[in-house]
């Protein structure tokens, strides 16, 4: 795929033959960017993936290392979105930038309306944080659509930020693979 897994994948010692999808494989989704904008090809995956299951307008969320918030219309155009950093990397902010605040692991805060601790204060903020934006982000998209769209998410911290969340139809752990499903196809297609 890309990015940091590259390295990772690099520097790793496998029994097995490692193939990347770097940019010069086209991904099956239209585009409505800036000219100079730069997208990873993560995001485009998960954009195509998402508009093969639904096939309507739709909102995809990567809650990883980042967590992304992007749209695509009912055409199957991505037209981008938010990237903003995920619940481990505010987490490290907060530990590393301040003076008194543990270094904490993301998990869900506990259920009650406060954080009665420090740690539960910082594991609230940074996930009811996160769900803000995206629930606003949501919005925002589908008023600038003048329709609501599907709303997908996948990720590693999905399931603990989405799993109750009545504005998410589906998590899909697999939604980059499918992207890589879909991209593969349309290259043998090409041939």
């Amino acid at each position: 795929v890309m990015g940091g897994i590259t390295d990772l994948l690099r520097a790793a010692q496998l029994d097995i033959e490692v193939s990347f999808i770097g940019e010069e494989l086209q991904v099956p989704i239209g585009r409505q960017l800036d000219s100079e904008a730069m997208v990873g090809q993560d995001r485009l995956l998960n954009a195509s993936a998402a508009f093969d299951i639904f096939q309507q307008a739709c909102v995809i969320i990567d809650a990883g290392t980042a967590v992304t918030v992007d749209f695509v219309d009912g055409k199957g155009t991505f037209h981008g979105g938010a990237i903003a950093p995920g619940s481990q990397m505010q987490l490290d902010g907060l530990h590393h930038h301040t003076a008194l605040l543990p270094d904490t692991i993301f998990a869900a805060p506990d259920n009650g309306p406060f954080g009665a601790n420090t740690t539960q204060a910082m594991l609230h903020g940074v996930f009811y944080g996160i769900r803000g934006m995206v629930r606003h982000l949501i919005e925002r998209y589908a008023e600038a659509y003048q329709a609501y769209p599907a709303v997908i998410a996948t990720g590693g911290d999905a399931h603990v930020l989405f799993d109750d969340d009545e504005l998410i139809e589906r998590i899909d752990d697999e939604l980059t693979l499918r992207g890589i499903a879909a991209a593969g196809r349309m290259a043998l297609e090409q041939i």
